[in-house]
Order: C-alpha cells, then sequence, then structure tokens
C-alpha cells in the first residue's frame, strides 16, 4: 500500500511535467489524467500484489520437509535450490524488460537523431508565419479574393524588418493539405499503376523565395501568372521524376481531369496547364516525409486558384516574434474584421511536427531507465542475500586458502549467470517485437547494432555496479568470526 500510494503520487507528478514534452501531440491526449478509477485501479493493483508476494513464500513453507531443507542447506546454504532458481528467474526476466524497453528507446532516440539531421526542404530560422480568411460575406467574388489578399501581402511587405513574404494554402507542418489527380500530357501509366495524386499547394508571387525553397529551372510565379494568361503550374522533383524521368517538366502540358470520365476519354476543351518551373522537394507533413516523399506536389499560382485562406509567411531581419504585433496591425489596416490567428514561426512548427516522436522517445527512455533501476536493484538483492546466506561457506573457502579474488569471482559469476539469461531473454523479446518498431523508426534498423551494443554494455555496467557492494561484504568475512558462530 505504501508502495502504490507513493506510485500515485509520483505518477502525477510526472503526468504534469509531461506536458512541457508535448504530451498534449497525442490522440485524446485531454483524456489522460489520474482520477479516483485510476487512483481505485492502482491500490487495488498493489495489494493483489501484495497478497501474492506474501501467499508465494507461505505456500513453499507449507510443503516443507525438514530433512530435504537440511540437505539442502548443508550443501548450499542459500534456503534451498528452488527458491535460489525462483529469485534468479526473477531478476533475468527484470534484466530482460529493461533490455527490450532500452533497446526500444535507443531505437527512438536514434530515429529522432536521424531526423534532426533531415533537410526539409526550407529556411525555418528567422520566418513567422499568419494565417488569415477572407469572409464570403465581403469577398464574394474571386476577383475580390484575389485583390483582398494581394493587399494584404503588399501592406505586409511595406512593414520595416520584413526582408520578403508570400503566401500559400499549405504551410509545411501546418495541418492543412489537399490532394489533386494530374495527368502529363500522353503520359502512358505502368500496368496496375493507379492515378498520381501529389499535394495540391496554391502559392502567391514570392513564396518561394521567401521560404528559401530553390528554383531548379525555369521560374516561380510572379505578376504574369494573372487570371488571364496561360494556367501555370510548378512541380517538385520527385513529381518531375515519377512523370518525366530524367526529362525536362518545362513548357510540358498537364491537366487535371474534372472526374472518371475525363480520365478515360478525355475532354478535347479541357483546361492544360503548361509548366513553367521545377521546384526543391519539401517536407510538408513533417520530416519523415512519408507520404508526400513518394509522390511529390505540384504549385498554383494565387491569381489562377484563389483561396479565401491562405498562410502568410514572412522573412524578418530581427525576431520573429517581434513582428507579431506590427504584422497583426498591417492586416487590421487593410481590413479591421479580418482575423489573425495560428501565428508561429517556422521554427515552432518544425518542433511540433516532432513532438508526438519526442514525447515516445521520453517516455520509452523513461519506462527503459526505471526498468534499468528496478532491475540493477534486483540483482543487487538477490547476489547480497546470497553473500548472507553463504557467510558459513565463504569463511570455510578463505580458511582454506581462496584468496579474494576469488571470492569477488565468485560473485561477479552469479552476476554474469544473471546478466547472460537476461540478455538472451531480452534479445529475444526485441527480435520479436521488430516488426511493430519499425513504423516508428526513421533511418534506422529495427535491430540497429549500434542500439543493441550500447545496451548491451549499459546493462553489463549497472550489473557490475550491482555486484561491487556484496562483493565487498564477502571479501571482509572473517573466517574466524564466521566458523565461531553457532
Amino acid at each position: 500500500l505504501i508502495g502504490g500510494a507513493a506510485g500515485v503520487a509520483a505518477g502525477a507528478g510526472l503526468l504534469q511535467g509531461l506536458a512541457s514534452f508535448g504530451l498534449d501531440q497525442f490522440p485524446r491526449a485531454g483524456e489522460v489524467r489520474i482520477d479516483a478509477t485510476v487512483v481505485g485501479i492502482e491500490l487495488a493493483l498493489a495489494v493483489m500484489v501484495g497478497i501474492l508476494i506474501g501467499l508465494a513464500p507461505l505456500g513453499e513453507t507449507l510443503r516443507v520437509q525438514l530433512s530435504g531443507v537440511l540437505r539442502e542447506d548443508s550443501r548450499t546454504g542459500s534456503g534451498g535450490r528452488g527458491a535460489r532458481w525462483v529469485r534468479q528467474g526473477l531478476v533475468a526476466a527484470q534484466l530482460a524488460i529493461a533490455f527490450v524497453l532500452l533497446v526500444g528507446a535507443g531505437l527512438l532516440l536514434a530515429s529522432f537523431r536521424e531526423l534532426l539531421a533531415v533537410n526539409p526542404g526550407f529556411r525555418s530560422e528567422g520566418i513567422l508565419t499568419v494565417s488569415t480568411s477572407l469572409p464570403r460575406a465581403n469577398y464574394a467574388e474571386a476577383s475580390e479574393v484575389r485583390a483582398g489578399m494581394k493587399r494584404l501581402l503588399e501592406a505586409i511587405r511595406a512593414l520595416p524588418g520584413v526582408e520578403a513574404a508570400g503566401g500559400t494554402v499549405s504551410i509545411p507542418f501546418g495541418g492543412s493539405y489537399n490532394d489533386s489527380v494530374i495527368i502529363p500530357e500522353g503520359y502512358q501509366p505502368k500496368p496496375g499503376e493507379s492515378l498520381i495524386s501529389p499535394r495540391q499547394v496554391v502559392v502567391t508571387p514570392g513564396y518561394f523565395e521567401t521560404m528559401g525553397i530553390g528554383v531548379v529551372q525555369g521560374r516561380s510565379f510572379d505578376d504574369r501568372d494573372s487570371e488571364q494568361s496561360t494556367p501555370v503550374v510548378i512541380v517538385d522533383e520527385r513529381l518531375a521524376e515519377r512523370f518525366w524521368p530524367g526529362g525536362n517538366p518545362l513548357d510540358q502540358r498537364l491537366y487535371m481531369p474534372s472526374g472518371p470520365d475525363d480520365v478515360l476519354k478525355p475532354d478535347p476543351n479541357r483546361r492544360w496547364l503548361r509548366g513553367v518551373g521545377l521546384v526543391k522537394s519539401v517536407r510538408l507533413e513533417d520530416l519523415a516525409g512519408q507520404r508526400n516523399s513518394r509522390i511529390g506536389a505540384d504549385y498554383f499560382p494565387h491569381a489562377q486558384e484563389p483561396s479565401r485562406s491562405m498562410t502568410f509567411s514572412i522573412k524578418t531581419a530581427s525576431s520573429p516574434e517581434g513582428m507579431v504585433r506590427a504584422v497583426r496591425a498591417a492586416v487590421a489596416q487593410v481590413d479591421p474584421e479580418l482575423a489573425v490567428f495560428d501565428v508561429r514561426t517556422m521554427k515552432e512548427r518544425k518542433e511540433l511536427s516532432l513532438a508526438s516522436r519526442r514525447t515516445a522517445m521520453l517516455l520509452a527512455l523513461g519506462f527503459g531507465g526505471l526498468a534499468l533501476f528496478i532491475s540493477a536493484i534486483g540483482t543487487y538483492g538477490v547476489l547480497a542475500y546470497l553473500i548472507s546466506q553463504r557467510r558459513r561457506e565463504i569463511g570455510i573457502r578463505m580458511a582454506l586458502g581462496s584468496t579474494r579474488g576469488g571470492i569477488v569471482k565468485l560473485v561477479f559469476r552469479e552476476g554474469a549467470v544473471l546478466l547472460g539469461a537476461g540478455v538472451a531473454l531480452g534479445g529475444a523479446g526485441a527480435f520479436a517485437l521488430r516488426q511493430a518498431v519499425a513504423s516508428q523508426l526513421y533511418g534506422v534498423r529495427p535491430l540497429e547494432p549500434a542500439v543493441l551494443a550500447g545496451v548491451g554494455l549499459l546493462l553489463i555496467a549497472v550489473t557490475l555496479v550491482a555486484c561491487l557492494i556484496p562483493a565487498r561484504r564477502a571479501v571482509q568475512v572473517d573466517p574466524v568470526v564466521v566458523l565461531s558462530e553457532q
């Protein structure tokens, strides 16, 4: 009961601390709390475990046979072979669980480090992003939407300290994405290949320059791309490689089918788009790029695909946070009824995109460290109990000429047996769970040799530390005193 009450208190404190590590990014995270139900279940489990711990040795005692116990004690001095095996088995299980948890935590940590090294394809430092939406009541026509967004962008660009600004409907790591089927002229899909549906991103002139998205070929959007001019599109490197492997997307014609019939039997009056640029690929959803890394994205000018909702990216000469008030004032000067929301720097968006992975990693590290601590305590407890039960045997060994080094080896040999059994069981568990872990990793194999070796060395170090105190007590046994004891 004391342990259960302490666990509830510790859990409540840890839960509060986890909020600062991004626990709120998990689905239904608001429902994670310690209430009366949690406390009741936890204390009931504590009572049940306490009863089981008390009943286990009681059952062994009721089955005792005096002559057998005396023979076992005379040979081993450790309370019986069966009891010793149970203790050793429990410690080996603790070491195995610690091994599995630490391997998982190590893999998540290695994966997180790989993600931090990923180039997202855009500039994240010195960029402020703000979102707004034009109400239909005041901006009913497409021409009014175009004009309204243009005025807002001009007002933001005119602010002191703003070096560049652009707008998009799908800011990277913003959580708002659209797909749309697009087909190049003369494209013949492979047998069994489905229609290609890349991310459809609408941007304003200046967006690529502000975000530092490199233009590989052709040009970016500018004032030439108006509602009256030829419809144009810019594709990224991934999409270009799908449609024109090793080729040039410039001046290629593409179209967006209006429905299934337009794919099977193209409309002769379809609206053709002309490729005017090729840009670097960008991680739109997260740094892992699990969705758009395979397909890519295509970009359309806002003047030709007007949208009422827009996120402005603003490159500042000073701190982006210091520009928030000025940007709000500039938007209010254009239209006092417009609301500015989702105000974040790109650095914050990048960090938030990793929040769930960071929290999972920290939780795994926490549970792994706790399991390691418990296994160390268990190893120490078993070895300390073994030494206390074998004091007479150790005294006899020393009286017969055994050295202190030999006694130390005896203790460490017992620890090595426990460690070997635990690592073997833990290795089997890690191998069994490799497929479940693989989906959570990036750039790391489920059985990464470096992680396995690192966890093994850590367990060896902890086991050695757990052996030190029992070994020190063993070599301090005085044969004269022990042999004179009744």
